[in-house]
Parts: structure tokens; sequence; C-alpha cells
């Protein structure tokens, strides 16, 4: 078993020097995005938001306004690449793309509603991998700006979580007479199946 250990201890600290470590992570990482619906990756997000209250209530006895807004900050990127790919979903939506575009333009559109969704997954999964494989020390340092004003990307993030809700609202007038085609769209990208 310490044999087990030692080998397992020396992969982690050189791993990083290993390229078919770096293949079979990239490879992984987006047949997960790919695979996987969005409701996996807010279900993630909720996870780390509660592991982040924990951290800051309880290991650092914060106010409730001061964790709530650590929580916001450590996840708002996240937040916001997760409602950009679900607006992009509706959008380009083979529903929607078929009354507003035709021919050449329909395989267009689904290569970039693919990679509209699954680079913001493997983004989010990317950062919530970093937070689970390092825990510990994660538990145990705060996020930097958290008495500070909002940093850019983070006003970056905000606006775009403010832009793609409300055109998700708008869609709800583009899918006029459609809402149940527009809500079973929203439920399916949220939806826990493979």
């Amino acid at each position: 078993m310490h044999t087990l250990t030692h080998r397992l201890r020396l992969f982690a600290h050189q791993h990083d020097d290993i390229p078919a470590f770096h293949a079979a992570y990239l490879v992984t990482t987006f047949l997960v995005a790919a695979v996987f619906s969005l409701g996996y990756f807010a279900i993630l997000i909720v996870l780390h938001m509660m592991l982040d209250y924990v951290k800051y209530r309880d290991y650092f006895r914060f106010p409730l306004r001061l964790t709530l807004k650590a929580m916001m900050l450590e996840s708002i990127v996240d937040i916001a690449l997760l409602c950009l790919s679900l607006t992009l979903s509706v959008y380009l939506s083979t529903g929607l793309a078929l009354s507003l575009v035709s021919g050449v333009f329909r395989s267009s559109l689904t290569l970039i509603a693919a990679l509209g969704t699954i680079i913001p997954k493997i983004h989010i999964l990317e950062h919530l991998l970093a937070v689970f494989l390092d825990v510990h020390s994660y538990m145990y340092t705060p996020h930097a700006d958290i008495r500070r004003p909002l940093s850019k990307i983070n006003k970056i993030a905000l606006g775009t979580i403010i832009v793609t809700v409300l055109l998700l609202l708008l869609s709800i007038a583009l899918f006029h007479g459609r809402e149940a085609e527009l809500l079973d769209l929203i439920l399916s990208r949220l939806s826990l199946k493979l």
C-alpha cells in the first residue's frame, strides 16, 4: 500500500511533464463536455457554491452578506458561461434556426451551437476540477477580491448574465405560439440525461 501511495504522489508531482497526460486530459474534458447536458454543469456550480458557503461561513466566519458576495465572486464566471451556453442553445436551436435561415447556414449554425455549448462546459469543468482536486488549500484560502469592488472580469461576467437572461426572455417572443417548444428545449438542455 505504501508503494502505491508513493507512486500516486510521484505521478501527481510529475504529471505536468508527461505529454500523454495532457492529451488524455484534453480529450476526456472535451468528451465529458460534449456528452453531459448543461444540467450536470449547473449541479457542479451549485455544489461549488455550497462548498463556498461552508468555507466562508463556517471556516472564516464571515457575515452572511460577505459570504454571499464571496460565493458569487467564486462562481460568477461559471454562471455567466452556463447562461451563455443555454442562450446559444436556444437561439441556435434547429427550430428557431429553421424559421430564420435556410440551406448552407444551418450547418454553420450547428457547428457554432456545438462550440458555443462545449467550450463553456470545458471551462466550467476545468475550474471545478481545480477546486475539487485541491480542496484542502482551496478551503483555507479566501478569494483575493472579497473586500474589493468587482474586477473587470466579474463585471463582464455580470453583464453577460444580465444580457443572456434578457435574451432568454426575448426568446419567448420569438417562439410566440410555440412556447411549449421553447420550454421543452430549455428543459432538455438542463435535464440530467446523457
